[in-house]
């Protein structure tokens, strides 16, 4: 179940008064055409005679079916029929209204994450290129790109089921957004360097398990790998866009690609900042101190918001720069010698 409330500025109890459930029961059968179907329109008629808008008190914005057989430990399969409702689904959020379909990820604590992006904003520079790694439907990127006004935006994400979802988000973006905006279905883990590249500015969310190590391995060493692109005449990774590999290919037809306005960015540079959002706090203090040791990267500021009141979980929001006095910062040896009056 999910919850839309769609105003984020309403206080909680006035926001959770109307607010409405979008249901997705969950079918242990291939498609609509199994034996048991009728058993799966009779449940979802009967949550739509009680929930729905003939009924006392609606409370139900939909209802979805999904058909999943396999054994392992993924909730949704991969087909979905929209049964009854609305089918769109919407949750405005860090100034921009963000489409959300039952198989995108979304946070349940819609007020705690307009609270993150609002404070993620106030680190990324006005008219920077940014890069959104992990970026499921786009929220984050796209409000970046609305309220920053962006150069230029790009979202990778390897579930390709989030793009319809960033496809009716953009369309709801401010007519002054005049950003290059991209989005990309494919794997951060596969050569994560031809996704930075010509970047300023890098977001990752990743899941709770952390960085991929390919991803980590690139911002370790990415000091070397930057120089090493600027001295070639002719970079290997500048040509990266051109190479016939197969990942390549996937995410050129996979990808949205919204405006015609060029991106002007040295396609050889690579992120000052980034900015890491972690639901998980042991893999990010992992992360943190492999970022550290590299020398490349120097904490700058972590905020903490609390997603889900009553538990141990913390969501956190981590800010690192490269450059001068990267690494953990050494403390000043006191001297023995006391100072003489004169």
């Amino acid at each position: 179940m999910a919850v839309t409330t769609y105003n984020t500025s309403l206080p909680a109890p006035e926001r959770y008064k109307n607010s409405k459930v979008q249901v997705s029961l969950v079918w242990n059968s291939r498609n609509e055409n199994s034996h048991n179907f009728e058993k799966l329109n009779a449940l979802a008629n009967f949550l739509w005679r009680n929930g729905g808008p003939k009924s006392d008190v609606r409370f139900i914005h939909s209802v979805w079916a999904n058909f999943q057989t396999s054994t392992n430990n993924i909730i949704f399969g991969n087909r979905w029929r929209h049964l009854l409702g609305e089918s769109g689904f919407w949750e405005h959020v860090g100034g921009i209204d963000v489409s959300l379909s039952p198989s995108s990820f979304g946070q349940a604590n819609t007020r705690a994450f307009d609270n993150l992006l609002r404070k993620l904003q106030k680190y990324v520079p006005y008219g920077a290129s940014v890069t959104d790694l992990y970026a499921g439907a786009g929220a984050i990127g796209l409000s970046l790109a609305a309220t920053r006004k962006c150069r230029s935006v790009k979202c990778v994400e390897v579930n390709k089921e989030s793009k319809l979802s960033f496809e009716k988000t953009v369309e709801r973006l401010p007519n002054y957004v005049d950003s290059s905006i991209s989005w990309h279905h494919a794997d951060t883990s596969v050569e994560p360097l031809s996704w930075l590249m010509g970047s300023e500015v890098v977001v990752v969310d990743p899941p709770r398990k952390g960085l991929d190590a390919s991803l980590l391995d690139v911002l370790q060493t990415i000091s070397s790998l930057e120089r090493k692109a600027k001295s070639a005449p002719e970079s290997s990774y500048s040509k990266v866009k051109d190479e016939k590999r197969p990942w390549v290919l996937r995410a050129m037809k996979d990808s949205v690609q919204i405006g015609s306005k060029p991106a002007l960015e040295d396609s050889e540079s690579l992120p000052q900042t980034l900015i890491y959002i972690s639901c998980g706090w042991e893999s990010f203090k992992e992360d943190c101190k492999s970022l550290l040791s590299s020398k490349k990267w120097r904490l700058e500021k972590a905020h903490g918001f609390n997603f889900f009141p009553g538990t141990q979980s913390i969501e956190v929001l981590a800010v690192f720069k490269r450059g001068q006095g990267a690494g953990p910062k050494k403390k000043k040896k006191k001297s023995g010698k006391k100072k003489k009056r004169l």
